[in-house]
Formats: structure tokens, sequence, C-alpha cells
């Protein structure tokens, strides 16, 4: 019984989380144009930002076909969970890198993964995901700063992924703290 109310939880998080997502693969694009047609953004970078979010539109509507399922099992629900949040991870990182690394306010596209993690309900989702958005965000800043060396300080670098890492961290323990399961008392 305890494993069918579980199995309903994490169906109708994922279910509203899917859903949300379309909204926000919508604002993307919607800051996409915006930047397009102000010429923000070089047009190689307009184009992959458009792959990146339809290819992402695509896998989103996916594994919202599949969660809704009626026979859907737990297993396949964690699946879907962590594919969303790779995705997720992978569009705050590619944000980042192509909005100047260590520069980019784009690291708040982090806390959607994190999102998506605490539908689990499990403190390791949370912590496992918030360790996977440091090390992308990590990987993102560090690339662009050394693939773009003067465009910032070392230890700027230094300072702003300690921050960002200490403050995703810290969101994930928060998450936690709203979503964790009580015991009735």
């Amino acid at each position: 019984m305890t494993r069918k109310i579980l199995n309903s939880n994490l169906k109708a998080n994922l279910s509203r989380m899917l859903k949300i997502h379309f909204l926000y693969i919508f604002a993307l694009v919607i800051q996409l144009i915006a930047f397009d047609a102000g010429n923000l953004i070089e047009p190689i970078v307009v184009f992959r930002r458009w792959i990146l979010l339809l290819s992402s539109l695509a896998v989103v509507t996916f594994l919202w076909f599949v969660s809704r399922k009626s026979n859907v099992s737990q297993a396949i629900l964690r699946r879907i969970v962590i594919t969303l949040i790779v995705v997720d991870v992978s569009i705050a990182s590619f944000y980042v890198y192509t909005q100047r690394g260590m520069a980019s306010k784009a690291v708040f596209l982090y806390i959607v993964p994190l999102l998506v993690a605490a539908c689990m309900q499990k403190k390791i989702a949370l912590f496992n995901a918030s360790v996977l958005c440091i090390a992308a965000y990590l990987t993102a800043a560090i690339a662009y700063f050394k693939l773009n060396f003067n465009e910032g300080y070392r230890i700027e670098l230094y300072g702003e992924a300690g921050f960002y890492s200490a403050m995703l961290i810290l969101i994930a323990l928060a998450l936690w703290i709203v979503v964790r399961p009580r015991k009735n008392s």
C-alpha cells in the first residue's frame, strides 16, 4: 500500500513538473526570440539554442507521454526524473557557457533540476542532483574561462564557482526541508 502511494505521489508530482517544463521551454524560446530580434547574441549561438530548445521540447514531450501511461512502474518514473534532470542540467550548462561562463546570470537555471529532483522526495536524489549541477556549472565556467582567458580573473572564477556551488547545496537542503515525507503524529 505504501509503495502504491509513493508511486502515485511521484507520478502526480512528475506530471505537474513536466507540464511546467513546457512553460519553461516556452519562456526560454520567448527570451531567445527577443534577444535575436535585438541582435544581442550571435547568429550561430541563436541557431545552437534553437537546436537545444527544440531537442529539449522533443524529450520533454516524449517523457510526458510515457509518464501518462496508466501502468507505468516506479522504476520508469525514476528514469523519467533522471532524464529530465539531465536535460535541465544540459540546458543550464549550455546557457552558462554561451553567456560568458562565470559572468553568466543563467546560473539560476540550475535550480530547475533541483526542483525536479525534489519530486522524488528523497534526500539522495536532491543531493545527487546538486552535485551534478555543481559539476556541470564548474565545467562550463572553467571551460569558458580557459578558452576566453582575458575575460576575468582566476580569483573571480574561484569566488564565483565556490559561491554558486555552496548556494546550490543550500537550495537542495532547503528543498529537502520542504518536501521530505513526514510521519503522521
